[in-house]
């Protein structure tokens, strides 16, 4: 059933209808927004229509459809090539449209977008999302943005309707530098909390009793609550994939080694996560690095 609306004067266009992007656009369409949206993949793009969103055959036909384009793509060369190919976003999009990417990519590739962007006399936001897709669904996302002050009021009333925590944290790449540096920690967290309770596990600890420990302690991070459920349940559905957490930890990496600042544990964190991404666990969640430390100790955390 469609949403029963008073439209928003904003129409919004949204480019990645997939984990993320359904449930953004589904909280975009609740606060009343017109939205047309785009997607490879034709089930989700069915299934957001028949709740009101409006489907375009092409990028840009969307993108001259609406005042202000949303994109959720999982890699960066699907980004550049999105925005910058011929028929993309700003090859098509009139003078005066706001784009924004919440994707994880790179500040310089932020940074070459928005540049390109002004030629066509279109504005430019960063605004990578920190929530999965539970903060998604719920509305509450971290929505951490990088721009132009101006752009970032202009368009309030879209994040607000998708996310809890909005932030403005400066000049375009900001927002994905931010993103970056809690993927480093997301990265470092796993790895460690994996090493730990594989530890837990060999010397015949539960790991119920290790986490009430940890919960309680100083050694407690928020990576706990979120992967040992998981692992507990050897449920590895991807809510956030193995791969992808590898391609920011890249990311982060090069932009460390860009500006001459040493990220000795991101490094090592990105060599755990490599090292299951090369035992063919990509696909699942980053909770899945746990196999890769109970392999090598012949145990299994239950």
């Amino acid at each position: 059933m469609a949403y029963q609306k008073e439209v928003n004067p904003l129409k919004v266009g949204f480019i990645g209808i997939g984990t993320m992007g359904f449930p953004m656009t589904k909280n975009l369409l609740k606060a009343n927004f017109e939205v047309w949206v785009f997607n490879r993949s034709k089930e989700s793009v069915k299934k957001v229509v028949e709740l009101g969103a409006k489907e375009a055959s092409s990028v840009k036909e969307l993108v001259q459809q609406v005042d202000v384009v949303l994109t959720a793509l999982p890699m960066p060369d699907t980004i550049e090539y999105v925005y910058l190919e011929t028929g993309g976003i700003l090859d098509t999009a009139k003078p005066g449209t706001i784009v924004i990417d919440h994707s994880t990519v790179g500040p310089d590739l932020n940074e070459k977008i928005y540049k390109e962007a002004k030629k066509q006399g279109v504005d430019y936001l960063d605004a990578p999302i920190s929530g999965g897709p539970m903060g998604a669904e719920a509305g509450t996302l971290t929505i951490m943005v990088g721009g132009d002050k101006e752009v970032f009021d202009k368009v309030q009333p879209i994040f607000k309707a998708m996310g809890k925590t909005i932030l403005y944290v400066g000049k375009t790449g900001s927002g994905s530098i931010a993103k970056l540096i809690n993927n480093m920690l997301v990265g470092i967290h796993t790895a460690a909390l994996t090493e730990a309770f594989v530890l837990g596990a060999k010397t015949g600890m539960e790991s119920d009793a290790l986490y009430e420990i940890i919960k309680n302690s100083t050694g407690y991070s928020y990576m706990i609550d979120r992967c040992l459920p998981l692992i507990q349940n050897r449920d590895f559905k991807p809510r956030f994939s193995i791969d992808l957490l590898y391609k920011d930890l890249g990311l982060v990496n090069k932009l460390a080694d860009q500006i001459l600042v040493p990220v000795r544990l991101s490094k090592m964190a990105q060599d755990a996560i490599g090292e299951a991404k090369e035992q063919s666990y990509g696909n699942e969640d980053i909770s899945a690095v746990i196999k890769v430390f109970e392999k090598r100790a012949h145990t299994e955390v239950k």
